[in-house]
């Protein structure tokens, strides 16, 4: 039976749901920093994984997505997703500038040529930049849309399957679009394909493990909030921005 103070029919928008957003953002923003490392493990003389750094950090994008989905509606995802987008934008637009500012010669000698290394770094950001962010606005609305929907037809059952399914297809998208955008032309093809399967992979483990916190923590909102929201009337449009339609 469900809780008669839990309320379903309207967007909630609460301080944890502006916490929830501010660690979406983060990650969101971490993972576009450390996209353009790719790290390998070593599995045995003749196998080693090859995997973007940002790896670590961008599934957990995905754990917040559903869980803002599940509890708070798709509306409220929408709106958190496209803030991601826009935070970003101007990180990489002000790390931009700071690439191009003329570098002072004493931090350059001090720092052994320190202006080239943070050029390196930073002048790869835009087109991990676009990367990221076609793959990311594909993947987490896909999942956010899905999550949704598929709460509605189950009546809000089987959280378990609605997630895996969600962001199976959601991390295969993102995961496709990224690698072949961010490493064309700079990685062989085969390690490409290879770094696509080893990231689809580790995301999805990556949402199983996460799934005990993920079932705790949605208890937690809808008790706390008193939401728990169905998008029985919601118009499934990426691009709008707005709690009410």
């Amino acid at each position: 039976m469900k809780n008669a103070f839990i309320r379903e029919n309207k967007p909630q928008t609460t301080k944890r749901v502006v916490l929830l957003g501010m660690l979406f953002v983060t990650f969101l923003v971490v993972s576009n920093l450390t996209a353009f490392k790719v790290a390998e493990i070593q599995l045995t003389s003749d196998l080693a994984l090859n995997f973007p750094a940002a790896l670590i950090f961008f599934p957990l994008t995905y754990f917040f997505d559903d869980i803002l989905t599940e509890v708070y509606g798709f509306k409220i995802s929408r709106l958190i997703i496209w803030g991601g987008l826009l935070c970003s934008a101007l990180v990489t637009l002000c790390t931009s500038i700071a690439v191009y500012l003329p570098s002072s010669a004493i931090w350059d000698a001090n720092t052994n040529h320190g202006s080239s290394a943070y050029a390196l770094v930073f002048q790869s950001s835009a087109r991990i930049f676009f990367a990221s962010m076609l793959a990311y606005f594909f993947g987490e609305f896909i999942n956010s849309m899905i999550l949704a929907k598929l709460k509605v037809q189950t009546q809000g059952k089987h959280f378990f399957l609605r997630v895996i399914s969600s962001t199976g297809i959601g991390a295969a998208i993102d995961s496709t679009i990224f690698c072949n955008v961010a490493f064309w032309g700079v990685m062989p093809n085969h390690i490409i394909w290879k770094m696509i399967l080893t990231i689809y992979l580790f995301k999805l483990c990556y949402e199983i493990i996460a799934l005990p916190m993920t079932y705790a923590l949605v208890a937690y909102l809808k008790k706390a909030d008193g939401v728990d929201h169905y998008d029985r009337e919601t118009k499934f449009n990426p691009f709008s921005v707005s709690l009410t339609d």
